[in-house]
């Protein structure tokens, strides 16, 4: 299996990948870094075009494959959905190139839990679902920011792809792929996070925390006894009218959540955050 990620600009966080990976891994995997940082002044990288040298040289000292995505024309491009669909396509076509299975963590995102292959092997692909009503129609697709594909199971991959769609953001082209594939799709609230396993057709649907909906009252037990975690997660300055700005998967997965800086905050800001996640982390 390929785990793969797309960095924007936090050699910091492949850092964080690469550790939590090796400790919860619990079966043979490849960690693939795409390299997204801009080399020109742009608020991703709080004008600082040199992030994507580091990034090379983070993967270097990790002995992690890192692969550049062409980006140039983002100067152009500044909307955050726009780029992140053009990158994510990127990535796509070379996993179309080399079929395996793969499991996409967005860069701000981390294991926390033990994960086997045998968790989502079973299935074609595993997603976290996203739904929009759309003139009446609901629109149902993936989020980018976490999935399983087997490639080699998958089929019709000529009609996937990560574009944006009007009403929807990243991803919202996927909805043909998916209506294509299976018709008993299942409401997003009904897999939130509860002990029943939503799948069909040869799809896991990965269960949610989603940021700001969620508090105290749902943290889960693995967090609850690590108290670091916990304590970074009730602490973070982003949280609103007490609840979790954070966002958890599956009860594995932690996303830090807007870490490419695509609600463009004080990028200090964020490099403190990332310091204070680090600490939780390792």
């Amino acid at each position: 299996m390929k785990v793969v990620t797309a960095v924007v600009n936090n050699p910091i966080f492949i850092e964080l990948q690469y550790y939590t990976l090796k400790k919860y891994m619990k079966c043979n995997y490849e960690f693939i870094v795409f390299n997204d940082a801009k080399d020109f002044p742009d608020y991703s990288n709080g004008n600082n075009p040199r992030i994507k040298l580091d990034i090379i040289n983070m993967c270097k000292k990790l002995n992690i494959p890192c692969i550049n995505i062409p980006n140039n024309h983002h100067k152009n491009k500044t909307a955050a959905a726009f780029r992140t669909a053009d990158s994510i396509n990127f990535i796509l076509e070379f996993q179309k190139k080399y079929p395996d299975k793969y499991l996409l963590l967005d860069s701000d995102m981390f294991l926390i839990d033990n994960f086997d292959l045998s968790d989502y092997e079973n299935y074609e692909c595993a997603i976290v679902l996203q739904s929009r009503n759309i003139q009446g129609f609901k629109i149902d697709y993936f989020w980018n920011g976490l999935y399983y594909f087997d490639f080699t199971k998958m089929q019709n991959l000529d009609i996937l792809n990560w574009n944006c769609l009007p009403g929807c953001d990243v991803g919202g082209m996927t909805f043909k792929w998916l209506h294509n594939k299976t018709k008993n799709i299942p409401n997003t609230d009904e897999i939130r996070n509860t002990d029943n396993i939503f799948h069909n057709d040869g799809i896991y649907y990965i269960k949610h925390l989603w940021s700001e909906t969620w508090d105290e009252t749902e943290m889960p037990e693995n967090i609850k006894n690590n108290e670091k975690l916990e304590a970074f997660i009730k602490e973070d300055p982003r949280n609103k009218n007490g609840k979790f700005y954070c966002e958890i998967y599956d009860n594995k997965f932690l996303h830090y959540r807007a870490g490419g800086n695509w609600e463009k905050r004080d990028f200090k800001i964020q490099q403190m955050l990332t310091l204070k996640l680090r600490e939780s982390l390792l």
